[in-house]
């Protein structure tokens, strides 16, 4: 637990005091960086987002630890650390130091879609939006929630789901206020048309790039819940990401995501196909 503790401190300064370029990043693979953070820099996640460096006979042990919270592949694990401890030193403080527009700390979705599947960046919008309510509908019946589209327009989708040993409530008009619900919340704005890095797509080939650089207009999947519910969002995070498409990622910030505990995951990770990857490399 000390080398948690001591990893959680260098996660926090790391966070607070990441680069802050907004630069268009190298589209090569940074080798003195770790896979996260290749992803999130291609991604364009680029303030408050960095690495943190561990003795290198720890990695394997912190790493696996950290991976054993619940949200590897499709076998969920009760999280076995006390992440609370985390939050003890300064992850907490995140929200309240940085900008709204910080890229490490607000959940982000990064795709690059190949151009086979769409005819141009307006279809590819609408394309990605499709492949993530399909995505969601496959979570939901995993997880055995009913659900329903309450919102599905200019990029924007919105689902409902219901499962009442989540204490996620069917809507009743005049008896169910909205913050009672559990819902699912996506946007995708249009991308763009550019060279994929090569450790994403095999090859730096063209593709349809929807970064989440931008300070207000980001691609981003949210799960809206409510405090009397206990939803453990990572699992559902991690079948939502587990059918989406290969080439989808999605980051999530410090604190951001809930476990069937009511304990938050206090260090940033990325998910794809609902392999979890994080910020962390051996020390020189």
């Amino acid at each position: 637990m000390k080398n948690l503790l001591t990893l959680a401190t260098l996660l926090t300064t790391a966070s607070l005091f990441g680069c802050a370029s907004t630069s268009t990043a190298p589209v090569t693979y940074m080798e003195n960086h770790s896979e996260a953070y290749n992803i999130a820099h291609a991604g364009g996640l680029v303030t408050d987002i960095q690495d943190t460096k561990v003795p290198a006979d720890k990695v394997g042990s912190i790493t696996e630890s950290m991976l054993k919270v619940g949200f590897v592949g499709a076998g969920y694990v009760n999280p076995q650390l006390g992440m609370t401890n985390w939050q003890t030193a300064g992850v907490n403080l995140l929200d309240e130091m940085l900008q709204p527009d910080s890229h490490g700390a607000r959940n982000s979705l990064m795709a690059w879609m190949p151009l086979s599947e769409a005819g141009s960046t307006e279809d590819a919008q609408t394309r990605l939006l499709s492949h993530v309510k399909v995505s969601i509908a496959a979570a939901m019946d995993e997880v055995g929630a009913s659900y329903e589209t309450i919102f599905d327009k200019d990029g924007k989708l919105v689902i409902q789901f219901i499962k009442s040993e989540w204490n996620c409530p069917e809507y009743v008009s005049g008896k169910t206020e909205l913050d009672d619900l559990c819902r699912v919340r996506a946007q995708i704005f249009e991308p763009r048309k550019a060279a994929s890095p090569a450790f994403i797509a095999g090859t730096q080939e063209q593709r349809y790039i929807f970064s989440s650089g931008h300070g207000r207009k980001y691609q981003s999947l949210n799960l809206l819940i409510s405090d009397n519910s206990t939803v453990p969002e990572d699992e559902v995070y991690a079948t939502i990401s587990k059918n989406l498409p290969e080439w989808t990622y999605l980051y999530f910030a410090p604190g951001k995501v809930s476990m069937d505990n009511g304990e938050t995951i206090d260090f940033p990770y990325i998910l794809n196909n609902g392999e979890a990857k994080v910020f962390v490399i051996p020390e020189a």
